[in-house]
């Protein structure tokens, strides 16, 4: 069950990206740094506009959690 949700971006054009949940939720290898848990959604996610060049996408764990309804 593939889940989306659109989000505005900061930029200038405030313009709508569509998030896959799926694809941003895959398991990651960590090389370096402290114990995570396993099942943990990180406070935040920070990714690049797919349209515009100063904007970024941020998803908090808060709007995961609602979209997954936790």
């Amino acid at each position: 069950m593939a889940k989306t949700i659109n989000v505005r971006c900061n930029g200038s054009g405030r313009h709508v990206n569509e998030v896959h949940l799926d694809t941003l939720l895959q398991p990651t290898t960590v090389l370096r740094g402290g114990p995570q848990n396993a099942g943990d959604i990180p406070e935040r996610f920070v990714k690049p506009c797919r349209y515009c060049a100063e904007g970024k996408v941020i998803l908090t764990r808060e709007m995961i959690k609602k979209a997954l309804g936790r």
